[in-house]
């Protein structure tokens, strides 16, 4: 599968860069096949900024995407426009894990607010995959088509 979402380290600007990538409805679908979310209507945008820190790179920005998806109610396919935040930060070699110690296993989790961290190899930062499951974390697990949305009707046979 080809790559679509790629950034070359060297042509980030010494401080930040912006991209605009088209998310094409044949590029969207390819990504999406085996799920139900299907891309219709317009082409989508993916917009990044890219930002030098240190040796590494963080890119934030957002995906945008209008998809079908089945109502769990009714089973109508019906529209809903994905516009989702991305932010991750790819680091040049192995990714280190911060080691626990026994106090930090009883305190609560800090909330995530920081950006994902993702590896890269060579000079290349390839974003299809995160871009991918963004979308579909993005897609409401129960779509409704509307708050009141009824089962359908289906005919009473005389038996």
């Amino acid at each position: 599968m080809e790559h679509r979402f790629v950034i070359d380290v060297g042509d980030v600007p010494q401080h930040e860069g912006t991209w605009v990538f088209p998310v094409t409805p044949e590029s969207c679908a390819e990504a999406l096949r085996d799920t139900d979310p299907q891309p219709i209507g317009e082409e989508g945008r993916l917009e990044v900024e890219v930002t030098h820190v240190g040796s590494d790179f963080l890119v934030r920005g957002s995906v945008r995407v209008t998809l079908a998806v089945t109502c769990v109610r009714c089973l109508r396919r019906m529209a809903i426009a994905i516009d989702a935040p991305i932010s991750m930060l790819y680091v040049a070699g192995p990714i280190v894990e911060a080691a626990c110690s026994e106090e930090d296993e009883d305190d609560e989790p800090a909330p995530d607010e920081g950006p994902d961290v993702v590896q890269f190899h060579g000079n290349k930062l390839i974003l299809d995959s995160y871009v991918r499951d963004t979308i579909l974390l993005e897609v409401p697990m129960n779509p409704r088509c509307q708050v009141d949305c009824r089962l359908p009707e289906f005919p009473h046979g005389d038996s």
